[in-house]
């Protein structure tokens, strides 16, 4: 394997020239440039990140956090986040917790220790922000974790407002919302409190049933979409916080002979690729996953290279896409 004094020895130059030229510390001509290219290229030397990292003190990586890789919602983010971070020349490091607030920690301090230029984070965890020690900028997507971490939230309360005004509009009568965690502090929580105040707002009576986090690490809703069924014979739509919730709805209903939208009408959150190809298609709020991942790295990479601060909160608008299920 090629070293730093493989490639200077090739191109005519000192260590340190090559080493000045890697970090963009002090000027080296455009000539010299293209002569250390060349030898790097005729070498195969690729330069060692982590050690330029220690040397800069700041990487061209970027830590992005996340629950699950598995969910389909956070699959997307994934994807999405990658995308950026890798069109304005930056690296991702993907960590999966798996909601183990463990394992979050740990993931702090190795992205700390390899000096990441900023961590995006998408986390359940409660108290984060007691246990975050890391000398870089942290922007959390679709949770306030505290005053002193930017977030990136679509706006949660309106969507469940949509959902509520669009079922009821359709001639819904009894309501549910199926929640993701209700019982933990985050953001998406306004998705119900959106929901409750308009049917309260028409006199629409309405349930909340709460998912716990192994339904949602297992995504895996049977038990509770059977349970709100049994006890609650008479609703006739369901709003639910995410589009994976909102698929099992419907297949569940398609066991027990229930019609959707006919008998039992549907709205999802978050407008994942799963919406369009299911049967029915699925009806649902869309947020911006795209631009809101796009805003999270922009955010990180500014404040890295320009020191300029980040807003403390930022939120997404969202909007109703109606398909088969309503």
């Amino acid at each position: 394997m090629s070293t730093l004094k493989d490639v200077a020895e090739r191109a005519g130059v000192t260590v340190t020239t090559v080493s000045r030229m890697l970090n963009n510390r002090g000027y080296v001509s455009e000539k010299t440039r293209n002569k250390i290219r060349q030898a790097m290229k005729e070498l195969n030397y690729r330069p060692n990140e982590f050690a330029r990292a220690l040397s800069l003190q700041r990487s061209s990586f970027i830590g992005l956090i996340v629950p699950s890789a598995r969910n389909m919602f956070f699959s997307k983010v994934i994807d999405s986040v990658e995308r950026q971070v890798s069109q304005r020349g930056y690296k991702l490091l993907l960590c999966t917790s798996n909601l183990e607030p463990k394992k979050e920690f740990e993931y702090f301090d190795m992205l700390s220790a390899n000096k990441v230029a900023g961590v995006i984070i998408a986390s359940h965890t409660q108290n984060l922000d007691k246990k975050i020690n890391i000398d870089a900028p942290v922007i959390s997507i679709d949770r306030i974790i505290s005053p002193q971490i930017p977030a990136i939230c679509s706006d949660n309360y309106q969507g469940g407002v949509l959902a509520a005004e669009h079922l009821i509009s359709k001639g819904c009568k009894k309501l549910a919302h199926i929640s993701g965690s209700i019982h933990l502090n985050m953001d998406a929580n306004k998705r119900y409190y959106g929901f409750r105040d308009v049917c309260d707002k028409h006199g629409i009576p309405h349930i909340l049933i709460d998912a716990t986090e192994e339904q949602f690490q297992a995504m895996n809703y049977d038990s509770i979409i059977n349970m709100l069924l049994n006890k609650h014979p008479g609703v006739d739509g369901i709003f639910t916080s995410n589009d994976i919730i909102a698929a099992q709805v419907i297949s569940i209903c398609s066991r027990r002979g229930i019609k959707v939208p006919e008998q039992m009408k549907v709205v999802g959150y978050d407008d994942i690729d799963l919406c369009k190809i299911f049967n029915p298609s699925i009806t649902t709020i869309r947020q911006s996953i795209d631009e809101i991942c796009m805003y999270a790295v922009e955010s990180i990479i500014t404040k890295a290279e320009e020191e300029k601060p980040i807003p403390s909160c930022i939120i997404f608008p969202v909007k109703l896409v109606e398909r088969e299920t309503t």
